[in-house]
């Protein structure tokens, strides 16, 4: 997610020893888990009704007894303990006033029959489902019947100016590790997901005329007054949808790439937008590695961030303008290879796709010397700002300046944005000087490589620098992660 207000804002304010191992495991192609979802979206009570068929994969080395969801549109109900914004952001993202949705589970079976289930964690946000026994490698079908209520929001979930976005809006299962299943809550700070990759089959049903964007490839039936979109999507790691009866779609086939699209409300430099967004994809396919997908949209939405990286998905807020949308686009387009490719905890470890991000924005300013802005000048900037926000915020961070915090830890947004976004650039910068450009985009395309389409760890990407650089890096990025670099 690009917090392009975040920092600025806060920027204004201101101003007024391991051994080197082997780049990741070689692991042989798994079987994923299938996602089947038909919703259909009533655009007069603002509600979605949907059954979901998961077609879940034990891709652990044990039995199962249980598979967990996360439940993430229960933190827009009244009442949830983690709220979906903080105090300070709640104007912007309920600009006509706070309401409220959610989501109900009116029933769930396995393989066709009755099974034990209930909604359960420390914020009413994880559906739990056992009694199974599901060995490694097998499959169990699990059906979720489940009904939403969209907040007038500008978010992730929600709908404002007849346009609905459907962000993180259905039954996921959690991620097992170490023999647990993760069901962090909804922070309001950063991105608050944690999923794997899977396949996705979804059709949305709405009053013909809205036009839908999503993830994957995308077709539409008509039928009178009901359209049906139905997108297919292979090893994404989430699945979303913006629909609107306001947009309009242009595209561009990228020449042994994506077709890209580019849907807005009103645009006068719509072309050029597009342009910008083929541009990205162009650039980081150049630099990193092919694009891994065979669509890519980017729709202009209300949003109360910058922008929001799903896989073949971005959206983009419609309150900006000139240069910060470009930006916008830009950043979100890069998280198309750091997250939606090469995922992370992003609850965790933040820093890994959002400081990645950030830094492909200034990398493609850097390859891109027409857009007029000097990638060294963007570096100069974050580094002022971070030593300016760190004499600034100083009592308020305690002199913690770590980047691996869970985002429960960071006191504000504006903390975790200058420790995920700013810090984070700073950090692959410095990489970069420390090992010379052959070595780090080397590295960069190694990583790349490896870890599209699995889970890196900070260690995953440290060997791949060590192992591109043929150096031991890893006291030098843990003074960056846990330590106090730059910390005046």
């Amino acid at each position: 997610m690009k917090k392009t207000v975040c920092i600025i804002a806060a920027v204004v304010l201101i101003a007024s020893a391991l051994c080197m191992t082997a780049c990741a495991p070689g692991d042989d192609e798994a079987k994923l888990t299938t996602y089947t979802i038909a919703a259909t979206l009533d655009t007069e009570k603002m509600t979605v009704s949907a059954n979901e068929t998961v077609d879940y994969v034990n891709a652990t080395d044990g039995e199962l007894d249980s598979v967990y969801f996360h439940l993430y549109p229960s933190a827009f109900r009244e009442g949830a303990r983690y709220g979906c914004v903080g105090e300070n952001e709640k104007s912007d993202a309920f600009p006509a006033g706070v309401d409220y949705g959610g989501i109900t589970v009116p029933s769930v079976t396995v393989n066709g029959g009755e099974c034990t289930w209930e909604i359960a964690g420390e914020d009413e946000d994880i559906l739990t489902v056992t009694g199974l026994s599901v060995m490694p490698g097998d499959t169990v079908s699990i059906a979720i019947a489940f009904e939403l209520d969209l907040p007038m929001a500008r978010h992730r979930f929600g709908y404002y100016n007849n346009t609905v976005n459907l962000g993180n809006w259905y039954p996921i299962a959690c991620v097992r590790e170490e023999g647990a299943w993760r069901t962090d809550p909804y922070y309001s700070n950063g991105d608050p997901f944690y999923s794997e990759p899977a396949n996705y089959n979804v059709t949305l049903t709405t009053p013909t005329g809205w036009n839908v964007a999503g993830t994957g490839a995308v077709s539409t039936e008509i039928a009178g007054e009901e359209t049906k979109t139905t997108f297919k999507a292979e090893k994404v790691r989430d699945f979303a949808m913006t629909a609107s009866e306001r947009y309009t779609c242009i595209e561009e086939q990228i020449e042994g790439g994506p077709i890209v699209r580019y849907y807005y409300t009103s645009d006068s430099e719509a072309q050029a937008h597009l342009a910008t967004a083929a541009t990205a994809v162009r650039t980081f396919s150049e630099l990193f590695g092919a694009y891994a997908y065979p669509t890519l949209s980017v729709a202009i939405t209300p949003f109360l961030y910058g922008g929001m990286e799903y896989p073949q998905m971005v959206f983009v807020s419609d309150s900006l303008r000139g240069s910060l949308l470009e930006e916008a686009i830009i950043h979100e387009i890069a998280h198309q290879w750091w997250y939606a490719a090469v995922g992370n905890d992003q609850i965790n470890d933040a820093w890994m796709d959002e400081g990645f991000a950030e830094y492909s924005t200034t990398l493609f300013y850097e390859k891109n010397p027409d857009y007029g802005v000097s990638g060294t000048d963007r570096i100069a900037d974050a580094m002022q700002s971070y030593i300016l926000f760190s004499e600034m915020y100083r009592e308020h961070i305690g002199g913690d300046t770590s980047m691996n915090r869970p985002l429960g830890e960071y006191f504000s947004q504006i903390d975790y944005s200058f420790h995920t976004y700013v810090k984070g650039e700073l950090l692959f910068d410095s990489v970069r000087h420390g090992v010379g450009d052959d070595k780090f985009f080397a590295a960069l395309r190694s990583y790349y490589k490896e870890y599209s389409g699995k889970t890196a760890t900070p260690d995953g990407l440290i060997a791949c620098f060590e192992s591109a650089g043929n150096m031991k890096l890893v006291s030098f990025f843990e003074s960056w992660i846990s330590g106090s670099a730059l910390l005046v």
